[in-house]
Protein backbone atom coordinates (compact mmCIF):
# COMPACT_ATOMS: atom_id res chain seq x y z
CA UNK A 1 0.00 0.00 0.00
CA UNK A 2 1.35 3.62 -0.80
CA UNK A 3 2.22 5.49 1.84
CA UNK A 4 -0.34 8.71 1.67
CA UNK A 5 1.90 12.35 1.74
CA UNK A 6 -1.27 14.46 0.62
CA UNK A 7 0.06 18.03 1.18
CA UNK A 8 -2.59 19.01 3.89
CA UNK A 9 -0.80 16.64 6.64
CA UNK A 10 2.69 17.51 5.72
CA UNK A 11 4.73 18.12 8.96
CA UNK A 12 6.01 21.19 7.41
CA UNK A 13 2.37 22.77 6.56
CA UNK A 14 1.74 22.05 11.01
CA UNK A 15 4.88 23.71 11.51
CA UNK A 16 4.08 27.09 9.62
CA UNK A 17 0.01 26.88 10.87
CA UNK A 18 1.83 26.43 14.24
CA UNK A 19 3.65 29.65 13.90
CA UNK A 20 1.10 31.85 12.16
CA UNK A 21 -1.38 30.96 14.76
CA UNK A 22 0.87 30.84 17.74
CA UNK A 23 3.13 32.31 18.01
CA UNK A 24 2.79 35.40 15.18
CA UNK A 25 0.10 36.68 17.78
CA UNK A 26 1.66 36.04 20.72
CA UNK A 27 5.02 37.97 18.95
CA UNK A 28 2.94 41.02 18.30
CA UNK A 29 1.19 41.04 21.84
CA UNK A 30 4.33 41.51 23.21
CA UNK A 31 5.79 44.01 20.94
CA UNK A 32 2.22 46.28 21.67
CA UNK A 33 2.17 45.22 25.31
CA UNK A 34 4.80 47.93 26.45
CA UNK A 35 2.79 50.97 24.05
CA UNK A 36 -0.45 49.46 25.40
CA UNK A 37 0.20 49.29 28.98
CA UNK A 38 3.23 51.96 29.58
CA UNK A 39 6.14 51.80 31.57
CA UNK A 40 4.99 53.24 35.71
CA UNK A 41 6.32 56.68 36.22
CA UNK A 42 7.42 58.35 39.21
CA UNK A 43 6.82 62.16 38.68
CA UNK A 44 9.10 64.53 40.09
CA UNK A 45 7.83 68.46 40.86
CA UNK A 46 10.05 71.12 42.17
CA UNK A 47 9.50 73.83 44.23
CA UNK A 48 12.15 76.64 43.98
CA UNK A 49 12.01 79.83 45.64
CA UNK A 50 8.81 81.61 47.17
CA UNK A 51 5.25 80.82 47.23
CA UNK A 52 3.61 82.96 45.42
CA UNK A 53 0.67 82.89 42.54
CA UNK A 54 2.91 81.89 39.57
CA UNK A 55 5.05 79.42 41.86
CA UNK A 56 2.00 77.96 42.88
CA UNK A 57 0.33 77.56 39.94
CA UNK A 58 3.11 75.85 37.98
CA UNK A 59 3.04 73.56 40.88
CA UNK A 60 -0.88 72.59 40.94
CA UNK A 61 -0.66 72.34 36.92
CA UNK A 62 2.00 69.70 37.61
CA UNK A 63 0.22 68.10 40.41
CA UNK A 64 -3.05 67.78 38.12
CA UNK A 65 -1.17 66.25 35.73
CA UNK A 66 0.29 63.10 37.58
CA UNK A 67 -3.09 62.94 39.04
CA UNK A 68 -4.50 62.61 35.43
CA UNK A 69 -1.65 60.56 33.89
CA UNK A 70 -2.34 56.75 34.98
CA UNK A 71 1.36 55.96 33.95
CA UNK A 72 2.45 58.42 36.69
CA UNK A 73 1.66 56.32 39.88
CA UNK A 74 3.57 58.15 42.61
CA UNK A 75 4.94 61.88 43.44
CA UNK A 76 8.07 63.24 44.59
CA UNK A 77 8.30 67.05 45.41
CA UNK A 78 12.02 68.55 45.98
CA UNK A 79 11.85 71.63 48.00
CA UNK A 80 13.44 74.90 48.21
CA UNK A 81 11.28 77.32 49.35
CA UNK A 82 11.19 79.95 51.90
CA UNK A 83 7.55 80.04 52.10
CA UNK A 84 4.95 82.73 51.14
CA UNK A 85 1.74 84.08 50.88
CA UNK A 86 -0.44 82.25 53.43
CA UNK A 87 -3.60 81.84 51.59
CA UNK A 88 -1.14 79.75 48.35
CA UNK A 89 0.67 78.01 51.08
CA UNK A 90 -2.74 76.61 52.44
CA UNK A 91 -3.91 76.05 48.24
CA UNK A 92 -0.57 73.99 47.68
CA UNK A 93 -0.89 71.96 51.40
CA UNK A 94 -4.78 71.29 49.74
CA UNK A 95 -3.56 70.22 46.45
CA UNK A 96 -0.53 67.54 48.36
CA UNK A 97 -3.19 66.20 50.24
CA UNK A 98 -5.63 65.87 46.83
CA UNK A 99 -3.07 64.07 45.44
CA UNK A 100 -1.74 62.39 47.80
CA UNK A 101 -5.34 60.48 48.02
CA UNK A 102 -4.84 59.34 44.51
CA UNK A 103 -1.01 57.90 45.00
CA UNK A 104 2.10 58.16 47.32
CA UNK A 105 3.34 61.64 47.58
CA UNK A 106 7.23 62.04 49.26
CA UNK A 107 8.96 64.96 49.89
CA UNK A 108 12.44 65.75 50.04
CA UNK A 109 14.03 68.69 51.05
CA UNK A 110 17.07 70.36 49.49
CA UNK A 111 18.83 73.37 51.03
CA UNK A 112 15.47 75.32 52.70
CA UNK A 113 11.28 74.14 53.35
CA UNK A 114 10.80 76.81 55.67
CA UNK A 115 7.05 78.38 57.13
CA UNK A 116 4.79 77.91 53.97
CA UNK A 117 6.88 75.32 51.85
CA UNK A 118 6.98 72.93 55.37
CA UNK A 119 2.97 73.46 55.91
CA UNK A 120 3.03 72.16 52.03
CA UNK A 121 5.54 69.61 52.43
CA UNK A 122 3.35 68.26 55.86
CA UNK A 123 0.87 66.87 53.37
CA UNK A 124 3.16 64.71 51.95
CA UNK A 125 2.76 60.77 53.29
CA UNK A 126 6.69 60.94 54.40
CA UNK A 127 9.33 63.95 54.50
CA UNK A 128 12.75 63.63 54.00
CA UNK A 129 16.14 66.03 54.21
CA UNK A 130 19.77 66.08 54.33
CA UNK A 131 21.19 66.58 57.57
CA UNK A 132 22.03 69.99 56.99
CA UNK A 133 18.59 71.45 55.33
CA UNK A 134 16.72 74.03 57.17
CA UNK A 135 13.96 72.50 58.21
CA UNK A 136 10.55 74.43 59.97
CA UNK A 137 9.70 77.96 60.76
CA UNK A 138 5.84 77.31 61.92
CA UNK A 139 4.56 80.69 62.15
CA UNK A 140 3.04 83.79 60.77
CA UNK A 141 4.28 86.86 59.76
CA UNK A 142 2.21 89.62 58.90
CA UNK A 143 1.43 93.84 58.31
CA UNK A 144 -0.38 95.29 61.63
CA UNK A 145 -3.58 97.53 59.90
CA UNK A 146 -2.99 101.49 60.90
CA UNK A 147 -4.58 102.99 63.54
CA UNK A 148 -8.50 103.57 62.84
CA UNK A 149 -9.28 107.55 62.45
CA UNK A 150 -12.55 109.19 61.50
CA UNK A 151 -11.98 111.10 57.85
CA UNK A 152 -15.29 113.37 57.69
CA UNK A 153 -14.94 113.13 53.58
CA UNK A 154 -14.72 109.58 53.55
CA UNK A 155 -18.65 107.76 53.62
CA UNK A 156 -18.23 103.64 54.75
CA UNK A 157 -20.98 101.48 55.81
CA UNK A 158 -18.94 100.36 58.54
CA UNK A 159 -16.43 101.49 61.11
CA UNK A 160 -13.79 98.99 59.75
CA UNK A 161 -14.68 99.17 56.26
CA UNK A 162 -11.85 101.14 55.76
CA UNK A 163 -9.36 99.93 57.33
CA UNK A 164 -10.11 96.15 57.13
CA UNK A 165 -10.10 95.76 60.86
CA UNK A 166 -8.78 96.60 64.32
CA UNK A 167 -5.26 96.40 65.35
CA UNK A 168 -6.22 93.32 68.35
CA UNK A 169 -8.97 91.71 65.74
CA UNK A 170 -5.55 90.99 63.50
CA UNK A 171 -3.74 89.85 66.15
CA UNK A 172 -6.01 87.06 67.34
CA UNK A 173 -6.41 86.39 63.10
CA UNK A 174 -2.61 85.82 63.07
CA UNK A 175 -2.92 83.37 65.96
CA UNK A 176 -5.77 81.42 64.32
CA UNK A 177 -3.53 81.28 61.16
CA UNK A 178 -0.56 79.98 63.57
CA UNK A 179 -3.35 77.55 65.38
CA UNK A 180 -4.39 76.26 61.22
CA UNK A 181 -0.46 75.71 60.58
CA UNK A 182 0.22 73.73 63.31
CA UNK A 183 -3.32 71.60 63.69
CA UNK A 184 -1.67 70.93 59.70
CA UNK A 185 1.60 69.63 60.41
CA UNK A 186 0.49 67.78 63.56
CA UNK A 187 -2.29 65.71 61.21
CA UNK A 188 0.09 65.38 58.17
CA UNK A 189 2.68 63.74 61.15
CA UNK A 190 0.22 61.44 61.87
CA UNK A 191 1.57 60.61 65.43
CA UNK A 192 5.37 61.01 64.03
CA UNK A 193 5.98 64.28 65.88
CA UNK A 194 7.52 64.35 69.02
CA UNK A 195 7.75 68.23 69.74
CA UNK A 196 4.90 69.71 71.14
CA UNK A 197 3.02 73.38 70.15
CA UNK A 198 4.54 75.68 72.66
CA UNK A 199 8.28 74.43 71.08
CA UNK A 200 7.12 74.63 67.53
CA UNK A 201 5.29 77.84 67.75
CA UNK A 202 8.91 79.28 68.49
CA UNK A 203 9.16 79.01 64.97
CA UNK A 204 12.78 77.87 65.18
CA UNK A 205 14.92 76.87 62.07
CA UNK A 206 15.90 73.47 62.53
CA UNK A 207 18.75 71.57 60.42
CA UNK A 208 17.65 68.19 59.22
CA UNK A 209 19.22 66.39 61.80
CA UNK A 210 17.33 68.17 64.54
CA UNK A 211 13.96 67.97 62.39
CA UNK A 212 14.28 63.97 62.54
CA UNK A 213 14.43 64.46 66.25
CA UNK A 214 11.78 66.15 66.39
CA UNK A 215 9.77 64.17 64.05
CA UNK A 216 9.35 66.96 61.53
CA UNK A 217 10.92 64.95 58.82
CA UNK A 218 11.02 60.78 58.38
CA UNK A 219 14.87 60.04 57.68
CA UNK A 220 17.93 61.96 56.13
CA UNK A 221 18.37 60.45 52.68
CA UNK A 222 19.35 61.72 49.02
CA UNK A 223 16.63 62.65 46.39
CA UNK A 224 17.16 59.62 44.52
CA UNK A 225 17.04 58.12 47.71
CA UNK A 226 13.53 59.67 48.44
CA UNK A 227 12.18 58.87 44.57
CA UNK A 228 13.10 55.12 45.13
CA UNK A 229 10.95 55.49 48.59
CA UNK A 230 8.09 56.79 46.56
CA UNK A 231 7.98 53.89 44.12
CA UNK A 232 8.26 51.04 47.13
CA UNK A 233 5.35 53.08 48.30
CA UNK A 234 3.58 52.88 45.15
CA UNK A 235 4.74 49.26 44.61
CA UNK A 236 6.57 49.57 41.44
CA UNK A 237 10.27 47.93 40.92
CA UNK A 238 10.53 48.87 36.92
CA UNK A 239 10.13 52.52 36.38
CA UNK A 240 10.80 55.66 34.89
CA UNK A 241 11.39 58.88 36.53
CA UNK A 242 9.63 61.41 34.86
CA UNK A 243 10.08 65.66 35.34
CA UNK A 244 6.25 67.04 35.66
CA UNK A 245 6.97 70.60 34.48
CA UNK A 246 8.06 70.26 30.91
CA UNK A 247 4.68 67.53 30.66
CA UNK A 248 2.51 69.87 32.36
CA UNK A 249 3.13 72.28 30.28
CA UNK A 250 4.32 70.67 26.81
CA UNK A 251 3.17 72.66 23.34
CA UNK A 252 3.94 71.47 20.01
CA UNK A 253 6.93 74.31 20.09
CA UNK A 254 8.81 73.17 22.70
CA UNK A 255 12.00 70.39 22.88
CA UNK A 256 10.99 66.95 24.51
CA UNK A 257 10.47 66.02 27.76
CA UNK A 258 14.12 64.47 28.24
CA UNK A 259 16.00 67.46 27.44
CA UNK A 260 14.53 69.67 30.34
CA UNK A 261 17.21 71.04 32.65
CA UNK A 262 15.57 72.10 36.02
CA UNK A 263 17.03 75.80 36.65
CA UNK A 264 19.79 75.86 38.93
CA UNK A 265 19.39 77.15 42.79
CA UNK A 266 20.66 80.50 43.64
CA UNK A 267 21.55 79.97 47.21
CA UNK A 268 21.60 84.45 47.65
CA UNK A 269 17.97 84.76 46.31
CA UNK A 270 16.66 81.85 48.10
CA UNK A 271 17.37 83.09 51.36
CA UNK A 272 16.90 86.78 50.40
CA UNK A 273 13.93 88.62 52.35
CA UNK A 274 10.94 88.85 51.02
CA UNK A 275 10.37 92.48 48.66
CA UNK A 276 7.69 94.44 47.38
CA UNK A 277 5.14 91.75 48.58
CA UNK A 278 1.43 93.37 49.85
CA UNK A 279 -0.05 93.36 52.90
CA UNK A 280 -1.42 90.46 54.22
CA UNK A 281 -0.03 87.41 56.06
CA UNK A 282 3.33 85.30 54.79
CA UNK A 283 4.29 81.89 55.79
CA UNK A 284 7.54 83.41 55.70
CA UNK A 285 10.79 83.04 57.57
CA UNK A 286 12.61 86.53 57.88
CA UNK A 287 16.46 86.66 59.80
CA UNK A 288 16.53 89.66 61.43
CA UNK A 289 19.62 91.74 61.41
CA UNK A 290 21.82 90.90 64.54
CA UNK A 291 22.68 94.43 65.52
CA UNK A 292 19.46 95.22 67.14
Amino acid sequence: MAEDRSPERSPLRLILALIFLVLAPLAAGLYAAPRAVPQPQVGVARLSYDIFSQTTFDLTEQLAYARQDPAIKAVVLIINSPGGSAAYSEELYLDVLNTRGEMPVVATIDLLAASGAYYMAAAADEIYAKPTSAVGSIGVIASLPGAVFIEEELLTTGPYKAFGGTRDGSVRQIERAKLAFLEAVRNGRNGRLLADDDFLSRAEIFTGVQALELGLIDGLISNEEAIQRAAELAGIANYEVVELYPLAFAGAEQPAFFQYEPPPIDSQKLWAAPTNLPPGMYYRYVELPSNR
